[in-house]
């Protein structure tokens, strides 16, 4: 496993299958940059401006998140190795249930996707709370209007939802005018919020001092943690959500070009995970230098642009908190669109493999775009507006184990592959070969596992562990009485 290769590229069917199909298809052309942007772009987008602050709170201070966020990236490395492995040998869409279904057939091919499909849909709403929030935040007449219910003591005003409707239809259109189109435009965002990341970092630390990293750690009434690693642990076991974008790279592989080398490709997989577990690690360090961290971790968001912006003053903190909100815009965009791409090609892929009904399959007669897919995304992001902020914590928690349940499934189909194809061939090899391959799937295994213990740092709550249960139970029964592969 260790070697360049295994097996013969002539003798593995499924390769040569799977490049015939390819062929047929009209394809788009994605760069190796755009892969990276794409990754990259859907997991930094997520949070480094809104949640970040949180993340400190959460952890107990901005060391214990800083080194929780570090270990998590480390922990995340042989996972993606394993992802990077089966997308260079099965370059298909559909991820993981394209590999469980080569591993194991189609049952848990089906319960595979559908949690994958869960993990997806769960960032929809997320990202249309979050740049609602944002945006009424820099237009405060937008929130101004008639407030129509609560939700968890939170007001939901007429503005807010008409918005998130005008937003959730743009990302719609984006992706309705094909892969290409919408790539593009996430590289551009992805360019746009590494260079107001960069700014964040550097001017944070200039204004930064040692002495307000302390006190080392305190629970600040967040989580159920009494000590430093308990800090870590509760930080460690959401990274997985704010991390989860790199998987989109596999579900929109198909559209490279046929001259494109898929170990490449795999190549700006891993690079986009060790890339955003970086950038991740040096914002939580760095703005919680700036201040007094506790009072920082408890502000609304965007209290990054707030503080920057009272610690600098004048003009130039101005504009640094100007500058801060439309990265923070560009970056929950960016993983909207990176999660609404992937979430429409995940729908179709399932559909095309008869494990939901065929008209989600059904694409635009000039676009070559998943139509059907893509209005039943549009109805999840739409969903956002309607319940509020309140509702973005059992999100994060639902989506984090729904993920790591999919790359559990991954790397064990990887090690069935390998064993039980005598023909196994791959252009990119995990290194460290097998030893990886077990370690990422102890390391998925374990986080799963833990958000299931009641009162632990890692548990997922209560609201988030009936969502789960009740998806499930409609997977098994859409096993049971529909699926026709």
């Amino acid at each position: 496993m260790g070697k360049a290769k295994r097996g013969n590229k002539k003798n593995f069917p499924n390769i040569k299958n799977i490049l015939k199909i390819r062929q047929n298809r009209k394809q788009g052309d994605m760069g190796y940059l755009d892969f990276f942007m794409l990754g990259f772009g859907s997991m930094v987008g997520v949070g480094w401006a809104v949640s970040s602050n949180h993340w400190i709170a959460q952890a107990g201070g901005p060391i214990p998140a800083f080194i929780g966020f570090l270990l998590a990236t480390l922990l995340l490395v042989p996972i993606g190795l394993c992802h990077g492995e089966l997308l260079a040998t099965l370059p298909k869409g559909g991820g993981v249930m394209v590999y469980t279904e080569k591993a194991f057939g189609n049952k848990l091919s089906f319960m595979s996707s559908w949690f994958l499909a869960l993990a997806y849909l769960t960032i929809l709403p997320w990202e249309a709370i979050y740049i609602n929030t944002i945006i009424t935040d820099i237009f405060p007449a937008l929130s101004d209007s008639r407030v129509l219910y609560y939700v968890g003591g939170e007001a939901i005003t007429l503005s807010s939802i008409v918005l998130g409707l005008i937003l959730a239809a743009a990302l719609f259109f984006i992706n309705f005018k094909g892969s290409t189109f919408a790539s593009k435009l996430q590289s551009f965002l992805s360019i746009l919020i590494i260079i107001t990341g960069v700014l964040v970092i550097i001017f944070s630390f200039i204004a930064g001092d040692v002495e307000n990293l302390k006190p080392v750690y305190e629970n600040v009434g967040v989580g159920t943690h009494s000590g430093f690693f308990g800090g870590m642990i509760g930080i460690i076991v959401v990274v997985p959500f704010f991390m989860s974008g790199f998987d989109t790279i596999a579900q929109s592989v198909e559209e490279t070009a046929e001259n494109k080398k898929f170990k490449n490709v795999a190549i700006s997989m891993v690079l986009s995970i060790v890339a955003a577990g970086i950038f991740y690690s040096l914002v939580i360090i760095s703005t919680g230098s700036v201040g007094n961290w506790k009072e920082y971790s408890l502000a609304a968001p965007p209290a990054m642009g707030v503080m920057l912006e009272a610690a600098y003053g004048g003009t130039f903190g101005y504009v640094l908190d100007k500058l801060i909100v439309i990265g923070t815009v560009a970056g929950l965009f960016s993983t909207w669109n990176g999660m609404f791409m992937a979430s429409a090609k995940l729908i179709q892929s399932m559909s095309k493999s008869n494990l939901i009904p065929s008209m989600f399959s059904h694409e635009h007669a000039e676009y070559n775009t998943p139509v059907t897919a893509l209005l039943f995304c549009l109805i999840f992001a739409a969903i956002g507006p309607f319940v509020g902020i309140k509702f973005i914590d059992p999100l994060t928690n639902l989506g984090s184990v729904a993920f790591v349940i999919g790359w559990f499934l991954t790397c064990t189909s990887l090690i069935v592959i390998i064993k039980k194809d005598k023909d196994y061939y791959t252009s990119f090899v995990t290194p460290g070969g097998k030893f990886t391959i077990y370690l990422a799937i102890l390391i998925s295994a374990i986080i799963v596992i833990s958000t299931f213990i009641p009162f632990a740092p890692s548990y997922m709550g209560n609201t988030a562990l009936i969502i789960f249960f009740v998806w499930l139970v409609l997977g098994g029964l859409f096993i049971k009485f529909y699926n026709k592969a």
